[in-house]
């Protein structure tokens, strides 16, 4: 029972992780690795990652004309459009906004830092033909900035 009361909670405790990963409201390296652990993320606080934003056009109309499911479907659906941790890298929708989509991509294999950049390249690129075919939402990449760490990003002291 308490299991499946687990995994009904994880996706929305995944999205709250990120959003604060995001925004760098972890108080600890302590809590950091321990919230990885409970969420099943195969990464650690060294882990390099990646912070990949997307701008949308119109995404306010998008949002309010369009769209009529919440914010947080939509950013479930963003996610399920990049690929798996299958593919060596670990993604995070960490916020959406009707402007940006703030995206992490954290390297899940150990194949390091460009390689990771590469890799969020060009699945964001697909992620931006996939918004577009799927849901008619039109975006463009407005950076991806390289981060050392998970722990770096996190705000933990």
């Amino acid at each position: 029972m308490e299991r499946k009361i687990r995994e009904a909670l994880l996706p929305e405790m995944r999205l709250d992780f990120w959003d604060e990963l995001w925004h760098g409201q972890i108080s600890s390296a302590r809590a950091l690795a321990r919230r990885l652990s409970v969420l099943g993320l195969p990464i650690t606080p060294e882990t390099p990652c990646c912070r990949c934003v997307l701008r949308l056009e119109h995404g306010e109309a998008y949002l309010n004309q369009i769209w009529r499911y919440g914010r947080d479907r939509l950013r479930m659906a963003v996610l399920n459009l990049l690929p798996g941790e299958e593919k060596g890298v670990v993604y995070g929708v960490c916020r959406l906004t009707p402007y940006h989509v703030y995206i992490v991509a954290c390297d899940a294999d150990g194949r390091g830092a460009a390689a990771l950049h590469k890799t969020a390249d060009e699945d964001i690129a697909r992620l931006i033909e996939s918004l577009e075919s799927y849901l008619d939402l039109h975006s463009h990449l407005k950076e991806i900035v390289d981060v050392e760490s998970v722990l770096a990003l996190s705000g933990a002291k």
